[in-house]
């Protein structure tokens, strides 16, 4: 009698493609798997042609019930390195692995070839491997290994909706995460201004940064107008028109969401148009006036060309209740506001500046989330929209920074007064770059 796929233990198998016979190895292992009544999943059988990769990983590592780490000498490398598919794989397999670090019985490393000290990864030196080199004890270590596989309770699905944000304990040290921030991101401009070629790329560098601060001193100019002290005295006596016409339609991100026909986007509108016009009045202008006493009373003692912690940016006050609205305006649409009043002091933390930090720094998942729909069965990747923004204005000034001393390098000098703006105008480049990759990973996938 032939067992439905939903009742075989799902068996997923992270490796390295060291060689044709290494290869061949794995592949002979999933098929012992399958006969065995498991149901195993590798690149070489799973990930169809223009399928994309690290879509099909990151699912079947959150998907299996067993996820098998084949060790060797060289996943060692890429795995300690976070280079290459078994880098993206080992770095997910790391994230999910802590959080089950006393209870774990998923995640299984298989010495496959090499001493304990070559092959096995700095993180997994504190657990049990499964020996599988060549040797007298190989077939009892196999036996025993699809033993176990065998014998794993299979995953209960749940019956509602999750969203599962990296939780914040969990991020990256900082340190570690801004020297691969500098680096790819300078791979990333190096790209964009051509500096194979000397003149042409400072032509284009110099070209670039005066269509960048235009459109900065443009979008600024705006909300500085539209939301000065003044006007905002003015709103208070008309609060509907302030909704609709001012709040509705001067920002970004509240326009998009309101005018796309994306359907998860569906909610937003009716919680619009069901939201009290003096709620959203009084959220926008507490932020405002909190953020207007902030630039007087901090911003002269803040040394951005120098700032070494979080702590010294002092932003505890945006931590405070009434700096949001439930449903209305949330860490996205506040950070719009800041930016676009204040772009010297506050960078925009959206859609596109995160995904843009996810692709910069791919060894991080910090800067998304994974959402499922288990009742349905489905399952994609978005931006982490909780990130903290101290955080995110700590990481955005470091990269500032790097944007100054690259294009002064060409002796191209930028405006302290736009600081952020410059790094919003980068991270729109980095993100309009991989606009395909985005659609992918953000598409809803099967997961059954």
């Amino acid at each position: 009698m032939k067992v439905a796929e939903e009742n075989k233990v799902k068996v997923f198998i992270s490796y390295s493609w060291d060689s044709k016979e290494h290869q061949q190895w794995v592949i002979s292992l999933a098929d012992l798997i399958n006969e065995k009544g498991g149901q195993a999943i590798i690149d070489r059988t799973h990930l169809k042609y223009g399928g994309h990769i690290k879509t099909f990983m990151l699912k079947s590592i959150l998907d299996a019930d067993i996820v098998l780490m084949i060790l060797t000498p060289k996943y060692k490398d890429k795995a300690d390195s976070l280079q290459g598919g078994a880098g993206f794989e080992y770095n997910i397999i790391n994230d999910e692995l802590f959080k089950i670090i006393t209870q774990n019985d998923k995640y299984i490393p298989v010495l496959r070839e090499g001493s304990l000290e070559a092959s096995v990864t700095s993180f997994l030196k504190g657990f049990n491997c499964a020996d599988l080199r060549e040797g007298n004890d190989y077939l009892q270590n196999l036996d025993e290994l699809i033993e176990q596989i065998l014998g794993t309770p299979l995953k209960q699905p749940d019956s509602h909706k999750q969203n599962k944000p990296i939780m914040e304990n969990e991020y990256k040290t900082l340190e570690p995460l801004i020297v691969e921030m500098k680096k790819k991101a300078k791979g990333y401009f190096d790209q964009f201004f051509n500096l194979e070629n000397p003149a042409m790329g400072k032509a284009k560098m110099q070209l670039t940064v005066k269509n960048w601060e235009e459109e900065i001193e443009t979008y600024s100019a705006s909300v500085k107008e539209k939301f000065s002290p003044i006007k905002m005295e003015l709103y208070e006596e008309y609060l509907e028109d302030f909704k609709n016409n001012v709040f509705g339609v001067e920002l970004w991100t509240v326009k998009a969401a309101l005018k796309t026909h994306d359907p998860d986007l569906a909610r937003y509108k009716k919680d619009y148009r069901d939201a009290d016009a003096e709620a959203i009045f009084d959220t926008v202008n507490g932020i405002l006036s909190a953020t207007h006493k902030y630039v007087s009373n901090e911003m002269p003692s803040i040394n951005y060309s120098e700032l070494n912690e979080i702590e010294s940016l002092r932003m505890q006050y945006l931590n405070e209740e009434e700096m949001f609205m439930k449903k209305i305006v949330g860490f996205g649409i506040r950070s719009e506001i800041l930016h676009r009043y204040y772009p010297s002091f506050f960078p925009i933390m959206t859609q596109k500046s995160l995904w843009a930090m996810y692709f910069i720094c791919d060894s991080a998942n910090e800067f998304i989330t994974i959402e499922q729909r288990n009742r349905q069965g489905i399952m994609r990747v978005s931006h982490n929209w909780q990130y903290p923004y101290d955080r995110f204005t700590f990481l955005m000034n470091s990269l500032s920074n790097q944007l100054i001393s690259w294009f002064g390098a060409h002796s191209i000098k930028l405006k302290e007064e736009w600081r952020f703006g410059y790094v919003n105008m980068f991270l729109s480049t980095i993100h309009e770059a991989h606009k395909v990759d985005i659609k992918l990973l953000h598409a809803w996938i099967d997961t059954k």
